[in-house]
This record gives C-alpha cells, structure tokens and sequence, in this order.
C-alpha cells in the first residue's frame, strides 16, 4: 500500500484514502460516526476491542480471578462482565458497553462480527498504523533538507 503521510494531513484524510474502503464501506463507516482517519484509527470500540483481544492472549486458565484489582466493567455489558477475556474476544460485538444495535448491524455489513473481528478489522489497524507512522515522518523531503541545511551555513 502506497501512502504520503503527514500526521496533520493525515489526520482529516477521509477513509477512502484507504487502499480497499470504497463507497459503500465510506458510507457504513460514515453512519458509525468514523468521517476522517483519525476517526478510524482511535474508533472508540475497535480500541476497546484491541485490548480485550490483547489481554486474551495472555489470559491465563480460568480467566480473570474474582476480586481482580482491575476489571473492565464499564467496556462490556453487564453480561459479561464476569467472562473471561477468551470468552469477551469471542463475543458477538453487541458484548462491549455503549455499541448500539443500529452500530453492530452495521459493523456486521463490513464483516466484523466479534469483538476479536472488531479488534482485528484491517481497515482500523491500516489507519493506527499509517498515523502512527505519521510521527516518524520526516516534514521535509531530502532535497529541502538540503536547501536548509546550506541556508544555516550561510547564517
């Protein structure tokens, strides 16, 4: 996938700019409050989902022990608040707090199903990564650089 980064010109790019999202998937993506990269990259419940798989991955038998000194209440349904973060990443997307029916219908139409095919879903982790990526970025090219460098000599 060819990008131009530019963290601020980045940040208010529209979805399509991704390589893939098309009309349609612009359109649902729209409809879930997602309008600009940024929007996509921090999309409240793909991070939500991110770490639950993440801690998942972790997790160790019998899941998360009664009492645990952190728990992630207010992310999922009641529900499920006792599950483990196995069962949580293996959830239908409607398991995680705040995500409206009209939300996951939605969702289900870009085929995201889970919570882990949430956490997983290539057009948001293509949009973390690419304004991530944006902070390394070098603002100006080498032949500027260059141009710059001798105009301090000649201060």
């Amino acid at each position: 996938m060819k990008v131009a980064f530019s963290r601020n010109s980045q940040k208010k790019k529209t979805v399509e700019t991704i390589q893939g999202i098309g009309p349609k998937a612009d359109l649902l993506l729209e409809a879930l409050g997602v309008k600009s990269m940024e929007d996509l990259a921090t999309y409240k419940y793909f991070l939500m989902a991110r770490f639950i798989v993440t801690l998942a991955e972790s997790e160790t038998e019998g899941g998360r022990p009664t009492g645990s000194s952190m728990n992630i209440d207010k992310a999922v349904d009641k529900d499920w608040e006792a599950k483990s973060f196995k069962e949580i990443a293996e959830a239908p997307t409607s398991a995680l707090e705040g995500l409206s029916e009209k939300a996951r219908e939605l969702l289900t139409e870009l085929h995201v199903k889970t919570v882990k095919d949430l956490a997983n879903f290539k057009y948001c982790r293509y949009a973390e990564a690419i304004m991530e990526a944006a902070k390394y970025e070098e603002a100006e090219t080498a032949g500027e650089r260059k141009v710059s460098a001798a105009m301090k000599k000649l201060e």
